[in-house]
Order: structure tokens, then sequence, then C-alpha cells
């Protein structure tokens, strides 16, 4: 086809607004807006190319589409340079927050930041997206809280702040407008490939792994899928056998996989699933490179699927900034990828750099957190904070609203937070989840009385832990099971009924944001990441426990994970304290 579109049938094309003289990837240039029409698409679709050539670049922008044409600025604009100018602030920015600024500016390739707990992650990236020369920037955060939190402190209008589902959701809609997320479509899917006549323990087992495969892998084989399904435990013993269906785990995997594919055809009712909208962009390569600049947060408790969204999102010659703190991934179990930052920074050829002096820790806790973590550091005028040693049974008798109390597992929380309301202090459990997933529990018990519902809880613990026995995630599993049934035999004390229990799972767990009530706040150190109080009170003898008899022995190589892990989670409870860290020992 003969080129016929020039710069005048531009000029005349549209209705342009004034030229803006900005700066881009491509370095200074010129820039006119305009709102499209039918005449204009008719041209784009017959040569596309020469449009793009000659500068016009449309983007969809909300509901509508907003054509930019880039020119080559006058001589004057093209050499003004952009000076580096700190942004301002009441306090004085570290080296370290100074390096970062500078690659933001003018920094070339790709960047990791290893940024420690409380070092000023989010005031450090807001600043320094203000220096980027991109015109278009998403700051990938983790979950929706972080997205509220981010979009009150980032106001620069070139920054979208979104979470990766919200990404992916984006890219799904492209080919798929009417899409509506909700889990009732998987439901449907497994239904359909498993029969409706089939036990709902398989149904039950086949979705778990369907879940963990979107969250883990993107476009798995038949092998990945049982050795995913050994991995997670994932079985249905009693339905093994040929005369009971013959649900092992290679025809759970099978039955899976052809969810998976099931999945990536399009439902007559414009259904996705809220797993669908990472792993579907991935799987289907609907993924689209519209981003100049990509800062991802929290990366090291991303998995897979995700950090593939986001290295995908950004443009060929765009720029990515991977932030994360490599000490803090605790998420392991739940499909975060164990070496996400490391895996980031190689995929990515990225230079590095830190941020490792807190604001938020005192002296005397960096002290503990350093043993853990050598390149922590204090900031020079941190107060001195102090460390104190109690006995785990004054904790109760001492403690005052607005404080915290962490622990490992759920369990030595429940008769703590009892007590505390018996005394009329008011206090809740970190975890509207948590509390969900144990009155799920209590539902499926279906118990009468809470004397037998005691007898029933210990009869299913151990039937559980039997499930797993000889397992390689014998210990992480005996572990969770253990830390339920304790906290459900620890809510029944003093409980009149069933209900009551019920009552008390509905009422104590509950998840802090601003709205929530003044209270003593018990926590695991799961659920406290994130969070911050004045004082902390540990409940050391939870942390770093034996492993339970009978679980296998570990390679050298899982030992030294396991030890690194359990180390990170020790390092995100202390890191909670901005003052005082009480340290409450059985032995004390």
């Amino acid at each position: 086809m003969t080129n016929t579109i020039t710069t005048e049938t531009l000029e005349t094309l549209l209705r342009w607004s004034k030229p803006e003289v900005t700066t881009t990837v491509r370095g200074v240039r010129q820039v006119r807006t305009a709102s499209p029409h039918g005449q204009f698409w008719s041209l784009w679709r017959s040569d596309k190319v020469a449009m793009q050539n000659l500068g016009i670049s449309p983007k969809l922008e909300g509901d509508s589409w907003i054509i930019r044409w880039y020119q080559e600025p006058p001589a004057a604009a093209a050499v003004a340079a952009r000076p580096f100018v700190l942004p301002e602030t009441k306090y004085a920015w570290s080296d370290e927050q100074v390096a970062i600024f500078k690659w933001f500016h003018s920094g070339t390739g790709s960047l990791v930041v290893r940024a420690r707990a409380g070092t000023g992650k989010t005031t450090t990236i807001k600043a320094a997206f203000s220096l980027a020369r991109e015109e278009r920037m998403l700051y990938a955060v983790f979950n929706k809280k972080n997205q509220v939190e981010a979009s009150s402190a980032i106001t620069d209008p070139r920054v979208e702040i979104k979470t990766l589902h919200s990404v992916g959701f984006m890219f799904i809609q492209q080919v798929w407008p009417n899409a509506r997320p909700t889990d009732e479509v998987e439901t449907d899917r497994v239904e359909k490939v498993v029969g409706m006549q089939n036990p709902k323990e398989v149904k039950t087992q086949v979705r778990k792994l369907v879940a963990f495969a979107k969250n883990t892998l993107i476009n798995p084989t038949l092998n990945d899928l049982v050795e995913l399904a050994e991995d997670r435990d994932i079985e249905c013993p009693q339905f093994e056998e040929p005369e009971n269906g013959g649900w092992d785990r290679v025809a759970l995997s099978r039955a899976a996989l052809q969810v998976l594919e099931l999945s990536k055809v399009r439902d007559a009712q414009g259904r996705i699933s809220f797993n669908d909208m990472v792993w579907l962009p991935c799987a289907m390569n609907w993924t689209r490179s519209w981003y100049d600049l990509v800062v991802v947060d929290e990366a090291q408790d991303m998995n897979l699927p995700q950090l593939t969204m986001a290295k995908a999102a950004c443009k060929p010659h765009g720029r990515i900034c991977v932030v994360g703190d490599d000490r803090q991934a605790i998420y392991g179990f739940r499909g975060a990828v164990s070496d996400s930052m490391d895996m980031m920074r190689k995929s990515l050829n990225a230079s590095e750099l830190g941020l490792t002096i807190t604001y938020r820790c005192p002296k005397r806790v960096v002290e503990l957190a350093a043993r853990i973590v050598p390149d922590y550091k204090a900031a020079a005028a941190a107060p001195e904070g102090e460390v104190i040693s109690i006995n785990t049974s004054a904790v109760v008798n001492q403690i005052q609203v607005g404080n915290a109390i962490l622990s490992r597992s759920n369990a030595p929380l429940m008769p703590m937070c009892l007590s505390l309301l018996r005394k009329g202090i008011p206090a809740r459990i970190e975890g509207r989840d948590l509390g969900k997933a144990l009155l799920d529990i209590v539902e499926k018990l279906n118990a009468r009385s809470v004397p037998q519902f005691l007898t029933k809880v210990g009869t299913w613990a151990e039937k559980q832990m039997n499930r797993f026995m000889d397992t390689k995630n014998f210990e992480q599993k005996s572990a969770q099971i253990q830390d339920q049934a304790d906290t459900l035999t620890a809510i029944a004390e003093g409980a009149s009924s069933v209900t009551e229990i019920k009552n008390r799972l509905t009422s104590l767990f509950q998840d802090t944001d601003a709205s929530s009530k003044p209270a003593v706040v018990l926590s695991t150190t799961h659920k406290a990441k994130g969070l911050e109080w004045t004082k902390v009170y540990l409940l050391t003898s939870t942390f770093n426990k034996k492993r339970p008899a009978g679980a296998p022995q570990l390679s050298p190589e899982a030992e030294a994970a396991r030890a690194k892990e359990e180390a990170n989670v020790y390092y995100v409870a202390l890191t909670r304290a901005k003052a005082t860290l009480v340290l409450a020992s059985d032995t004390q």
C-alpha cells in the first residue's frame, strides 16, 4: 500500500491541543493530544506503522481513547537538560536514598532495591517517581490494602497504582470485555470435569490443586501437576482404589489439567475466577507492554505468574524496578517464589541498591534484628529504645490497649485474648480469614454440645495428621493442624454451647484497618507483617520449636531453607516494635 499519510494530513485530521514539552524515555519531545473519530481509526487501520513513525500513539485512558502526537521539539527545548534536584523533605535524605533517586532520574537498565523493614520504602518510592522521566508508570503492589495506602501517598498523575490482579483483569478485559470475577465459575468448571456424582472430597482436592497451579505455574504438564499434588499433599486416600473411583494423584492431576484448559475457554456468562486474574493473561499470552516504567513492590512475596505479569507489562525499552526484602520472605507455603528477588535480578540483568537504615525501630531492637540480618542499621537519630524480658504469665497483667502480642502460631493467643476480655480490656486477634477457616472446621464437625465438640476436635486432628504421616510436608502440616486444634480447644473454654464458640470466632478474629477500634492486638507474625506498634510483646517460646516426632529427615538444602525461613519469621516479628520490645518467655 502506498503511504499517503503525511504530517499535513495529521494536522487537519483532528483538533489538536497546544503543544507541550515533555520528557520520555526517548528524551525531550513535544506532544499534542486529541480525541479520535471514525476517519482517524480508518486511517489507523490502513497504515498503522506509518502513523506510528510520524509519532502517533493512541492510548485508552479510563473509558476514552486519547491520541498523542509526539514530535521533535524546538531546538531550545531539545537542549534543555533536566536538572537533578532532590525532592523537598523536612528530613535529610540518606546516601542510599539519593542513589535510588539518581537511578529514577537518569539511570538505565533495571534495578533491584532490597529494602529492609521500616527503612522508608514508601517515602523513597513516592519521591523517586517525581524524578522519573517516563510518561506512563505502574506501581504494582501486593494487595488492595497496599494499594489504598500507596494511593494516599503518591499523587503523581503519571503513576498508576494497581495490584497485579487488577493489571491482569485489565488485560483480560481487552480480550473478554464482559469478564467479571466470581469464584463460582471455578466450582462449575470442577463439577463439569469431575462430574456431579463424584464425592465432594474429590472435587475439593481438584479445586485445591487448580488453585495452587494457578498461583505457582503458568502452563503446567501433567507431570508438573502430579509433583505439585505431592508437594502440597493433595490426595483422596479413601477414594484411591479402583473400586472407590481410582482417584489417585495422577487422576486428580489429570482432572486439574482439564480444569486449567477449560479456564482458557470464554465462559458464557463472562465469569472468571480470582486466580484467573493473574494466571490467565500469562497462560494465554494476553499481557501487554503498556508501561514505560514498572515498579514492583513486595516482590519477595510474589509468585511466578505475578512476577511474569510485572515483567511483561513493561515496554521492551522501558525500565523495571523491583523492590522488596528477601529476609521478609515468609509466604512460601502459599506459592511465593522463595528466591524471587534474586530470580528477578538475574532475569532482568539488574543492578542492585539497598535501603538498610530503619526509621521505625530503636537501636536496641536493631541490635537484635542485626544478628539475623547483618546489614540492618538504626538511624543515627533513632532513640535507644528498650528490650525487656518477662515471664509469659505476666503479659496479660501489664499489657495496655494499643500494644500488640505476637506469636509464631495462633493457639497461644486465644487464651490470652479471652483473659483480656474477661478483665474488660478490648482485644482482638488479627486475621478475619483465619476466623473463617476455623469456623468452617466447627461447621464440619457438627457437634451438638461443647464436650462432644472437644472430643471431635481431638479425633479430627489425629485423623488429619495421619493423612500426612511420612510425607515431606508432615512437619508443616502437623504444626498447622495442631495449631488449629489447640486454638479451637482454647476458644471453647468456658463456652456454654457450640453456638457461643461460633460467635467467638466471628467476633474475635478481625483485621486492622482505618476503622478499627483501640484494642490489644494479638497476631501471628504472618498476619502482623506490614503493621507496627509502639510496644510489642513477643511470645519467644513459640518460635523455633523443635521438629515434631515422626517428621521425615530433611536434606541439608531443605534444612537450610527451613532454618532461613524461621529466621525470617523472627526478624519480621522483632521489627514490628517502634519503641519497646518485650520478650516473654515461659522460662523467664
